[in-house]
């Protein structure tokens, strides 16, 4: 006899998703992530747009992760286009870069998913218990606002970033203001990596495969090749051709598949693969945490975003220094439109994103392809939930539903991306 536990609605994740388990005499059968998000047909709406709508409307794709379809868009059309952009500009879409990843990690650590280590119902109860805590996350977070905001032009769905360029430069005051708040952050960052540190992760593993950027010169967010923990060094156009896109008869997301198999993204992913790229304050921090790497246990995907918060605060002050010791312009170059085929591949805060162009002669986008951190990662999260769940005793219960969500919660799900 087939008995099936819901969880209709999981709070506290970017969008609305539910959690459908079948188990049959005892035994966990199936597990199943459903998304209660519409789909708004982004790829749809981008066929026969002219290529510069593109960036644009991709932003507007998530109101947590912007800045990344923006540039991953963008990123897309020049590959394209066989548009090479100075070096000014990469380090503004770098810093911008930096500010998406504190912004969007912030938000999901401590608002999203520390209450569940302390079992308090929401963030407002956090609020009242750890008043200065709360008050220390909001400083790094409205940081990395007003980064984006001062090279983007807002802090959400940025304009300034363009083909070939940046439309108007930074005001350098503005950059220096920026640059002189990073060291006492630096200093909140190390704080609440202490106490990411000091929760207690259950103690949970299960093999996968883990795929990220990397790049031999930095921890790779903006840009490098793809690389993985069993297939070394994949480029983007091998992983498209492999990557299997299928949709589900519960599910609106393209679930994705490499080579047949599942794998996973996202912050300890790049931790498996890139750990030795961190910065000297964020490499120490981890090194204190006692992490075995590779690591296998999907909750510590939360202590790595703690510490990808501390990398990206350090990197934001080399970048700002090195962009003001720079010469030459950001400003949007000359470029010829011509028809072609580009990919876009950038780190999201939840792992590798794809943005796949056809573009024609007259500049009109011929086919759209967008695939999300989350769309890549729900098939193994599917798995994690299936191997999770014989470790509970009663899986009915209200513990042990509040700690399925908490695995759900570790992987910072965006139902509306992965819908888009």
């Amino acid at each position: 006899m087939t008995k099936r536990i819901k969880l209709k609605h999981i709070a506290k994740i970017e969008g609305h998703a539910s959690l459908i388990t079948d188990l049959e005499r005892g035994e966990i059968n199936r597990a199943r992530f459903r998304t209660l998000e519409g789909s708004r047909l982004i790829e749809g709406i981008l066929v026969g747009r002219n290529y510069q709508e593109a960036p644009l409307i991709t932003a507007r794709i998530c109101g947590v992760c912007p800045v990344v379809h923006n540039l991953g868009s963008i990123k897309a059309i020049e590959d394209a286009l066989k548009i090479k952009v100075s070096e000014k500009t990469v380090v503004l879409r770098k810093l911008m870069m930096m500010g998406q990843f504190i912004q969007s990690h912030s938000l999901h650590l401590y608002f999203l998913t520390l209450p569940d280590y302390f079992k308090l119902p929401n963030s407002l109860k956090l609020l009242k218990d750890f008043p200065i805590e709360t008050k220390q996350a909001l400083e790094i977070r409205a940081f990395a606002n007003k980064l984006i905001e001062v090279i983007g032009g807002r802090a959400i769905h940025p304009m300034n970033s363009a083909v070939g360029g940046f439309m108007k430069e930074p005001s350098k005051q503005e950059l220096i203001a920026l640059s002189e708040q990073i060291d006492p952050l630096l200093k909140i960052g190390e704080k609440l990596t202490k106490l990411f540190h000091s929760l207690k992760y259950p103690k949970f593993s299960r093999k996968t495969e883990y795929v990220a950027t990397s790049n031999p010169n930095e921890y790779a967010i903006y840009g490098g090749q793809l690389n993985s923990t069993i297939d070394r060094k994949i480029t983007k156009e091998k992983f498209i051709k492999e990557v299997e896109e299928n949709y589900s008869d519960w599910q609106l997301i393209k679930k994705t598949r490499l080579k047949g198999k599942v794998y996973m993204v996202g912050a300890l992913a790049r931790l498996n693969l890139n750990r030795s790229k961190l910065r000297p304050g964020a490499k120490a921090l981890l090194k204190k945490t006692g992490i075995k790497f590779p690591s296998y246990n999907t909750f510590h995907n939360v202590l790595g975003q703690m510490i990808e918060t501390v990398h990206c605060l350090e990197e934001s002050k080399v970048l700002i220094k090195k962009y003001l010791a720079m010469k030459g312009s950001s400003a949007v170059k000359d470029y010829r439109v011509k028809s072609g085929k580009g990919i876009g591949l950038i780190e999201a805060p939840r792992g590798s994103l794809f943005h796949v162009y056809e573009i024609d002669q007259q500049g009109y986008l011929k086919n759209v392809n967008i695939i999300t951190p989350t769309a890549q990662f729900v098939n193994n999260l599917e798995e994690d939930i299936e191997a999770f769940l014989p470790d509970i005793n009663d899986i009915s219960s209200p513990a042990s539903r509040r700690k399925i969500k908490m695995l759900v919660r570790a992987y910072d799900p965006c139902m509306t991306c992965a819908t888009h």
